[in-house]
């Protein structure tokens, strides 16, 4: 830390970064108070601490007191829990659903009718799944896209 008492902040996230993630939280510690803050008076301690731990708390940071005579100075970053709504793997689910079902009501008819082709030694039946599964899948996704705009897909 600087002689002036001024704790660095980026230096300590600089540390933190550079700390691997145990249980959720990295630790670092910036030292010993008797060291970092030698010539000060207890109340001026008080507000350097006061101070160090506004700029910390406003970075997410936690300024912890350790050691024997809790003499150490520790900054720990948390991480944060975040709450997952799973609606959002519903809803993609659903769609990828949908335009899977689209698809093959298209192709499959069309494959059908180029298998048979080949087994049965004609060339229509390719031209049938088409005219077939083509509409199919059209008249298809225009009742899917009907039905969506009255129930949020």
């Amino acid at each position: 830390m600087n002689n002036d008492h001024a704790f660095d902040i980026f230096e300590i996230r600089a540390q933190l970064n550079e700390a691997a993630f145990r249980n959720g939280k990295r630790t670092v510690c910036i030292g010993s108070i008797s060291e970092l803050l030698d010539e000060c008076s207890s109340e001026q301690i008080d507000t350097q601490l006061q101070q160090l731990k506004s700029q910390l708390e406003a970075q997410d940071l936690i300024l912890e007191r350790t050691g024997i005579d809790r003499d150490e100075l520790c900054v720990t970053q948390q991480l944060r829990r975040r709450q997952v709504d799973p609606a959002w793997m519903s809803r993609a689910i659903h769609a990828v659903s949908m335009i899977t079902t689209i698809a093959l009501e298209m192709v499959v008819p069309v494959v059908a009718g180029m298998w048979l082709d080949q087994r049965l030694g004609t060339q229509f039946l390719g031209l049938v799944g088409m005219f077939v599964g083509v509409p199919l899948g059209i008249w298809h996704l225009t009742k899917l896209s009907k039905h969506s705009e009255t129930v949020d897909v």
